[in-house]
């Protein structure tokens, strides 16, 4: 399996990816959209109007009624920029909720095995300061944003009508100008961006990191070589984004510089130029000077295109990656197998058995069949022809080296990896993408590593069946010889657990994980590696466990250790990426 990567494999370029906006966030860009483009005309109609009203003074003329012209205009002009920006803020809120929801939604249905690339600081981060920083992009910045380009020419518009089309021309050719200067901009600091997002989540991975193995790297004396490391990579983090806001100021200085003066000069010199032929009046002429003010909107976002657009971006490049990711990965060849089974899976126990029967196969009986399954981790493939046949109430041990394709197969089995090629049945019910979490309901599995939450042992027990009653609970762990244990400490089930089992030995820790599959009752239990941290003791205890637990239910153990394999019916090793039987003596 390749090694973890920071972030998730981005789109080609040019490739737009997945839709990520809600249909209710695509309504207010439109509506903000135009809400701001017709604050722009009213604003524009207001600068016209003041440059009209000022020319009425100074020509002695009546005046008063474009006064209250130039006010109605710019109370519009207020009001409707004030109902765009409510649009904007309350849409971003709500997309920001949206993004979240739709890439863990998707990640949820890769599974473990389709994001365990993945560093988790870095997914972490994209989903919360990721997540924001593209819905401010989405809502607050592109529909201003278009509005500012659009504006200029619909007030240089009414600029043309109202007064003048020569002087509306020659400050729309400059006009041009400005939207491409900001796209060169763009392609020159994209990269200081996209280098500022990685360090920035290569930063929160770290720390992630750091703080998930605390313990092991103050008794390893590592905390401060790691602490040296933390310094130097929140340095380089800060590196990228002063280079970033300095690109920024950049180009801020030189927009403002060159486009603000030089907009408003050629203006005033073209209102001079065509008052002093007669080709205007004192009042257009004024009217010409001030509307040149509302030329310059594109310049007031340029200043938001890099601390919100650049970095919206990148972040957006990032989120479409993870959409893209097919749930199950490569699919290839998969035939139509008219042995398949089509029932639907249900927990054991819960009264909503299926009445279908199962359709015939190799093993009618068999509660999981694979059919020449491949498995593929990228483009590598792991699982290779693989065959599988257990049925209810058999335990089968599965050995082999490290990277064989144990684990591999134990994620095929959980539903968490579909096959590229081949046939798998769970408890009736074919994988494919349709399917995953019903076959992942018809699964209990116990990892190598049990993660106790901070509560108490029924807390921890009642993950796997939340209406778990004390009876049932006792019962439970009396099934995995842990009961006459729990009983004997001072609280019982509400006695305390701390994270990952502080409190418990690793045995004890681990037994709690398979009561809380024999809570879950499911038809298939799959464990992975479920002695590998414990002593003799504990193994002989948890091993009894599972030959307590197996009547009835299909039991597949990946391990290393002999004593985990004493008690299977079958033993089998992966060798090639083929789970094959043993020989006897391999037992």
């Amino acid at each position: 399996m390749p090694a973890a990567r920071l972030l998730p494999r981005l789109p080609r370029p040019g490739s737009p990816g997945p839709p990520i906006s809600s249909p209710a966030g695509r309504h207010a860009y439109v509506v903000s959209l135009l809400l701001s483009l017709l604050a722009s005309l009213a604003t524009g109609w207001a600068l016209i109007s003041t440059g009209w009203a000022l020319g009425a003074l100074l020509d002695g003329t009546v005046w008063s009624h474009l006064v209250s012209q130039a006010l109605t205009a710019a109370a519009l002009a207020g009001g409707l920029r004030a109902g765009a920006e409510h649009v904007t803020r309350s849409s971003a809120t709500t997309e920001e909720a949206h993004l979240r929801q739709l890439v863990l939604g998707h990640l949820l249905r890769l599974g473990p095995a389709r994001t365990a690339e993945d560093r988790s600081g870095a997914t972490v981060s994209l989903l919360t300061d990721g997540a924001q920083r593209v819905a401010r992009y989405r809502q607050t910045f592109l529909a201003p944003a278009a509005a500012s380009l659009l504006a200029p020419l619909l007030v240089l518009t009414e600029l043309a009508l109202a007064v003048d089309t020569i002087v509306s021309l020659v400050l729309a050719a400059m006009v041009v100008l400005t939207p491409a200067v900001i796209a060169l901009a763009h392609s020159r600091l994209r990269t200081s961006s996209s280098g500022s997002r990685d360090a920035r989540l290569r930063l929160a991975a770290d720390y992630l990191d750091a703080i998930q193995g605390l313990t092991t790297l103050t008794l390893s004396r590592a905390a401060r070589r790691t602490s040296q490391r933390l310094a130097a990579t929140g340095e380089a983090n800060r590196r990228s984004l002063m280079q970033l806001l300095a690109g920024n100021q950049l180009v801020i200085l030189v927009t403002d510089g060159l486009f603000s003066l030089l907009l408003v000069t050629t203006a005033t010199a073209l209102a001079l130029s065509r008052l002093a032929s007669g080709a205007l009046g004192t009042g257009d002429a004024l009217a010409v000077v001030l509307t040149s003010y509302a030329l310059l909107e594109p310049l007031d976002h340029v200043g938001a295109f890099f601390y919100v657009g650049l970095t919206g971006r990148a972040n957006q490049r990032s989120l479409r990656a993870i959409l893209s990711r097919p749930a199950g990965g490569l699919r290839r060849a998969v035939p139509a197998d008219p042995a398949t089974c089509t029932r639907e899976p249900a927990a054991r126990g819960t009264g909503d058995e299926p009445t279908a029967a199962r359709e015939a196969n190799d093993d009618p009986e068999a509660e999981i069949l694979l059919r020449g399954v491949e498995a593929v981790w990228d483009t590598e493939p792991v699982l290779h022809d693989a065959d599988l046949v257990v049925s209810a109430g058999e335990h089968v041990a599965v050995v082999g080296p490290s990277g064989a394709g144990k684990s591999t197969l134990l994620a095929v089995l959980a539903g968490d990896l579909l096959p590229s090629a081949g046939t798998v049945v769970v408890h009736g019910t074919r994988l494919e993408a349709s399917t995953q979490e019903q076959v992942r309901q018809a699964s209990a599995r116990v990892a190598q590593t049990t993660w106790l939450l901070t509560g108490t042992i029924a807390d921890n027990l009642q993950l796997a069946r939340p209406d778990a009653t004390p009876s049932q609970m006792w019962r439970a762990l009396e099934e995995v010889g842990l009961a006459e244990e729990v009983a004997r400490m001072p609280s019982g089930l509400a006695t305390q657990v701390g994270e990952g089992g502080l409190g418990l030995s690793g045995g004890q820790a681990q037994r709690v994980s398979l009561a809380r599959a024999v809570l879950a009752d499911r038809p298939v239990l799959l464990l992975d590696e479920p002695t590998s941290h414990v002593d003799l003791a504990s193994e002989a205890a948890i091993m009894a466990a599972v030959e307590t637990m197996a009547p009835g239910r299909a039991v597949v153990t990946v391990t290393h250790r002999e004593g985990a394999v004493a008690g299977a019916d079958r033993v089998l090793v992966v060798t090639g990426g083929r789970p094959q039987q043993a020989q006897e003596e391999t037992r």
